[in-house]
């Protein structure tokens, strides 16, 4: 399979770069923009950008062009992917486009956003404190927007054959491992959700108030943006002790760690009591994670299962004790994270 990644390329490496000279007056780009169409997609994506409005013609035009070519190039590499299910050409195919072409280009767009300042202040439409280069602020809103367009598709390959990929990436860890840039408080992308349709008449009766939504989801480790290898590390030993399931994918620990939704949680493989420990320690006591607001037995039992992947009682952690065999070995598995 020989898919390139062609147009990131060309605006990240050659002729597309916006801040040439042959790229650098808008009015070039109102023809350019008005004959550009929009991409339909062949295969639906599962994520969307939140990013800023384009604000003259030169943006208009490649934010068009980006946003078309995520769909394009996931179509392409979809396509060439689902000729050969081959599980041995498979990973093969997803270590050359995510870890070879497509992580090799964010860690190298992390280091030209520093080298040429395209950050984010300067396309904040909040920020008036002081007058921006027209030219820079468009460049710097084409290379955030191919940063993140850069994001997307590697998310969208990797949803798409999740089966084959071991060491799954969330959108924090471009972050902390590719751009080197702080976490976002409000991320760029997020997973497009389906709404179900209410189908039967509302009646006009009073309705019963509905129980609040949940507020949390899973755990965040504190220093997950500064030392994310340290949530590997825990993995290993919880494993090598027994305390979760020996077949635990790092990419479904990892998650529970992540402040994210849990779709599929870890099977703890040892007692309640362990388990309740484990929290308490991470929890209450030594505070790795953040405040769950009491929520935390809930959120438990959201991320762990029995080692017969049944449910966990919630009601019964809060009066177990600190086991007397294992404790030492949680303790340490526990400092892991300080």
């Amino acid at each position: 399979m020989s898919v390139r990644i062609k147009v990131f390329d060309e605006i990240l490496n050659h002729g597309l770069r916006p801040w040439l000279n042959h790229n650098s007056v808008d009015e070039i780009f109102y023809s350019k923009f008005h004959s550009l169409k929009e991409y339909s997609s062949r295969h639906p994506l599962q994520f969307e950008i939140k990013f800023e409005r384009p604000f003259d013609n030169k943006t208009k035009y490649y934010n068009l062009l980006i946003r078309n070519s995520i769909k394009s190039h996931f179509d392409a590499i979809y396509e060439a992917m689902d000729e050969d299910r081959n599980e041995n050409l498979i990973h093969y195919y997803l270590n050359d486009i995510l870890n070879k072409r497509l992580k090799t280009l964010l860690k190298d767009i992390g280091k030209l956003l520093k080298e040429k300042d395209f950050t984010l202040s300067y396309i904040d439409p909040k920020n008036t404190s002081y007058q921006l280069d027209q030219e820079h602020k468009a460049n710097t809103f084409i290379m955030q927007l191919l940063k993140i367009a850069l994001m997307q598709l590697y998310l969208e390959v990797q949803e798409k054959f999740k089966e084959w990929v071991n060491d799954e990436f969330i959108v924090e860890d471009f972050y902390t491992q590719l751009l080197k840039e702080p976490i976002p408080d409000k991320l760029p992308i997020r997973k497009i959700q389906i709404l179900e349709i209410e189908t039967e008449p509302i009646k006009k009766t009073k309705i019963k108030k509905a129980d609040s939504p949940i507020q949390f989801h899973s755990f965040t480790y504190k220093q997950l943006p500064t030392n994310p290898d340290n949530i590997n590390d825990l993995w290993d030993s919880l494993k090598l002790n027994g305390f979760i399931s020996a077949d635990t994918p790092l990419h479904i620990f990892k998650k529970i760690f992540s402040g994210t939704e849990i779709n599929t949680p870890v099977k703890w493989t040892g007692n309640p009591s362990e388990l309740s420990y484990f929290i308490k320690s991470i929890h209450n006591d030594l505070k790795l994670v953040e405040d769950l607001k009491q929520k935390q037995w809930q959120v438990t039992c959201i991320c762990f299962v029995d080692e017969n992947g049944e449910p966990f009682d919630r009601s019964k952690f809060r009066t177990l004790k600190r086991p007397t065999l294992t404790g030492d070995k949680i303790d340490k598995a526990i400092n892991l994270l300080k």
